[in-house]
């Protein structure tokens, strides 16, 4: 659907077009229309699909340029709320007096206050600075027509709930928006001490990433995780590559191995003080890079359009962070794709993907190529945990029988007891031994 399509002034229409927007994704073909109605909404909707473009268009279309305070976007992280503050900016151009103010950690709290002393129509916030702004400013909400919750599930964990419960609790506001790739029950049952919603949207059920994204599990086999990645760019020649690790110091090591052997890299990770991430953040949107070294503060912060491949060299024991690392790539109607590397003893995190709806192809590294594997089964995983437990028995049974002087008969001792636990162990498993 165009977005002429919609009851929007023609500015916005004329802003969106020369950004490049024309057509509307699935989400905002829904989302628009009852937004603009001022109607509370919950959304859940896969990473790239348009989400913020769902808010941010019926928002700017009703604004009033008067400079009294009319929506509140709160997010969880400042990468994310300095990429919403500079997509609402863009829009500035065709409306002049449009008003945006950023509040975040890393602005100091003196020039937060002076920054709100000439008022403005939106405000992007971090929770807690925006907490701090409402206790320590008097702040006009008379005006206020919406608050935004962006990725809700992290807003509404344990890390910030008493901030968001604290800050809704005190604006009385007739639209609350919330939208977010994942709602657990602690979110849904959170929301509903507020809002009750004139409509709820879920478009991504199993699949939590855009259908655009094709999702490959390469077998390490074992080998170093640093060699394999420099073969795989060697392989695949991604156009602008995010490679994610679960910590900093997985991180660092990635950055400082391929920055030695000569790949200019960007790195983001919680190690960056608040002025190093924002230079970084610039350089990265000025394509400076062709890989971005990642930590999960990455997977919710950056919308780069271009991303082509997702790479992450170890899958996250929270299993959400893996479909928002995925969201990097295929955004907006764009083709992308979205590698893990694995080896068979960690097979646990694949399976709970694949039980989860996730329809992977499986990849191994051979003779300079990246070439077709075999997947792993749910068998295979029963198979192994029955065999290492076999293993296990077999060792303490050994550690039983084992003496510190070796007397006559030790061999044959030892020898009968691996025997006993292997004939217990295949009775137990209702299997058939073969001489």
């Amino acid at each position: 659907m165009n977005f002429t399509a919609f009851n929007l002034k023609k500015e916005v229409i004329e802003a969106l077009n020369n950004l490049g927007y024309f057509e509307a994704t699935k989400v905002q073909e829904i989302v628009i229309p009852k937004a603009l109605k001022n109607e509370n909404i919950i959304v859940k909707s896969a990473t790239g699909t348009g989400k913020t473009h769902s808010f941010l268009i019926p928002i700017i279309n009703n604004l009033e340029f008067n400079k009294n305070l009319q929506a509140i976007i709160i997010s969880p992280t400042r990468e994310l709320a300095q990429q919403t503050y500079n997509f609402t900016i863009q829009f500035k151009k065709y409306f002049p007096n449009l008003e945006a103010k950023l509040f975040t950690s890393g602005i100091d709290t003196s020039r937060s206050k002076k920054k709100m002393e000439n008022g403005c129509e939106i405000i992007i916030a971090t929770p807690g600075r925006l907490k701090y702004l409402i206790e320590t400013l008097q702040i006009d909400f008379s005006s206020l027509k919406t608050i935004v919750l962006d990725e809700a599930d992290m807003l509404i964990d344990k890390t910030f709930l008493d901030e968001i419960d604290s800050i809704i609790s005190k604006i009385n506001t007739p639209q609350i928006e919330v939208f977010s790739a994942t709602i657990s029950k602690q979110v849904e049952v959170f929301l509903r001490k507020y809002i009750s919603p004139d409509y709820v949207l879920s478009l991504s059920e199993n699949n939590q990433t855009s259908e655009t994204v094709s999702h490959y599990f390469v077998n390490t086999k074992h080998r170093n995780i640093n060699d394999l990645i420099v073969d795989f760019i060697k392989v695949k020649n991604p156009y602008l590559l995010m490679i994610f690790a679960n910590s900093n110091v997985k991180v660092k090591e990635i950055y400082n191995y391929l920055s030695s052997i000569g790949y200019k890299c960007g790195i983001i990770s919680g190690d960056l003080q608040p002025r190093e991430r924002k230079a970084m953040l610039k350089r990265i949107n000025n394509n400076e890079f062709q890989y971005i070294i990642c930590s999960d503060i990455a997977s919710r912060g950056l919308d780069l359009l271009d991303v082509t491949d997702v790479l992450s060299v170890e899958l996250p024991t929270n299993l959400e962070y893996y479909y928002h690392r995925a969201g990097r790539t295929g955004r907006i109607f764009k083709d992308g794709n979205s590698y893990v590397f694995y080896d068979l003893d960690h097979t646990d995190l694949v399976l709970k993907l694949i039980e989860n709806g996730l329809k992977p192809k499986f990849l191994k590294y051979n003779n300079g190529d990246f070439i077709e594997d075999k997947p792993i089964l749910k068998q295979e995983r029963k198979s192994q945990k029955v065999n290492t437990k076999l293993d296990t028995d077999i060792k303490k049974a050994i550690a039983r029988t084992k003496s510190d002087k070796v007397k006559p008969g030790y061999k044959k001792k030892v020898k009968k007891e691996i025997e006993r636990v292997k004939t217990r162990h295949y009775r137990l498993n209702g299997k058939q031994r073969s001489n």
